[in-house]
């Protein structure tokens, strides 16, 4: 049982550590997407410093894999696996367990690009168009609506995040559930501190200066 009558008890209470597990879920998977934009602009284009924050996260990837998780979960759990089984039966042959998890994949695959697509727009609408800061901008590309998304990139997101989903988030949830109660807390308070601070910090500059604050 808890004892909330201290601080060591309070840490392991199960609000907090349900907080605390999915936002080191979403923090991981916002440095990925951190170091795969940042590589991209490395390789394709020139080197630019990425995202509204001055930390390596990018966590409108973290947000949006969390939000696909609990509305869909992964092609074969979660939500999305009862498809997977229904279609699947109890005592299938190969051609049918092959045929379930191929239509799993594209429903899935379908429902998480038009969700990050969303999304992605609700972001930013509210940071580009409410706020006045534009985090990012697919100007230079085709198919774009409002300069917020690219059905080439909407395309390219739903990729990832179905290939993510049934490898990288599996492994990013067995590293969690390695963590003590203890130290999944306390390393989500502090992270969270310090994104609060980063955060702050970024949109002050930008009331003061008009400009995004780049590292390079």
């Amino acid at each position: 049982m808890v004892n909330r009558s201290d601080p060591a008890g309070r840490l392991e209470s199960p609000a907090l550590q349900f907080i605390s597990r999915y936002f080191l879920l979403a923090s991981a998977v916002a440095f990925f997407g951190w170091l795969f934009e940042t590589m991209s602009f490395v390789i394709l284009w020139e080197p630019q410093d990425r995202g509204m924050l001055t930390l390596p996260f990018c966590y409108l990837y973290g947000s949006i894999v969390v939000v696909i998780w609990f509305a869909l979960g992964t092609p074969f759990a979660g939500n999305m696996g009862k498809l997977y089984q229904k279609c699947r039966g109890e005592t299938p042959s190969l051609v049918r367990r092959i045929g379930a998890a191929a239509l799993s994949v594209a429903v899935y695959f379908v429902a998480v690009t038009v969700l990050s697509t969303l999304l992605e727009l609700i972001v930013g609408l509210i940071f580009m168009k409410g706020l006045g800061i534009p985090l990012w901008s697919y100007k230079n590309f085709d198919h774009t609506f409002m300069d917020i998304i690219c059905l080439d990139f909407s395309l390219l997101w739903g990729v990832l995040i179905t290939v993510g989903m049934c490898t990288l988030w599996p492994f990013l949830q067995f590293l969690e559930r390695k963590l003590s109660p203890k130290a999944r807390a306390v390393a989500a308070i502090v992270l969270a501190v310090l994104v609060v601070c980063d955060f702050a910090f970024n949109v002050t500059y930008f009331a003061v200066t008009g400009l995004h604050f780049d590292l390079y």
